[in-house]
Order: C-alpha cells, then structure tokens, then sequence
C-alpha cells in the first residue's frame, strides 16, 4: 500500500544487538558510562533512566515498572525527569540478591 506521506521507521537496531544487549550508541551514552563508573559510593551520582538500562540491561518499560512499584527509589524532577541515585540502585541490587528476587520480568 502507498501512503501520500514518508513513513519514518525507527532504528532500534541502534539500541539493542540481536541478544537483547543495550549498547551505548546515542548521544550522550559515553558520559553516563563515566557517570556508571565514577568512583566513590554514589550517593552523589543521580542517573537518568537511559543510565539506568545500560547499566542494568533491561528495556525502559521494565525500568519504569520497577520504579513505579516503589521497587527501585527514583526522584521526579519537574513535569518529565526521573532521576535514580546510583547508591540506591546498588543497594536495590544487593536486596534482590539476597532475597533471590528476580529484577525485571
């Protein structure tokens, strides 16, 4: 079928390899991995949720689950931005570890 209008397709192929692995190909990934590996304990390191899935490998859907559950704590600032600490996700980790949970369905 033609369509009078250019149908954009988006390349997610940029996003995630064929096992499911996100890769840090957008604009800006470089500096939230140097966010991800910065020194420290991370209670001052807040991550955006596009952080958040290069570091924990799962789809943004799974991660706004997660938070929304209470289940990993995040803050939102203004209207549209969450931010998660980076301390508080570790910690989140360490607490599904041990009680053997699994982190996203």
């Amino acid at each position: 079928m033609t369509y009078p209008f250019q149908i954009q397709q988006t390349n997610t192929a940029a996003m995630a390899d064929d096992a499911g692995v996100y890769l840090p190909t957008g604009p800006g990934d470089a500096q939230r991995m140097e966010l991800l590996n910065m020194p420290g304990d991370g209670s001052d390191v807040w991550l955006d949720v596009r952080a958040v899935q290069l570091y924990l490998q799962i789809s943004n859907t799974s991660i706004y689950k997660l938070i929304h559950a209470g289940e990993i704590p995040a803050v939102k600032l203004g209207t549209k931005t969450i931010r998660v600490n980076r301390k508080a996700l570790e910690e989140y980790l360490q607490r599904a570890q041990v009680a053997g949970e699994v982190v996203a369905a």
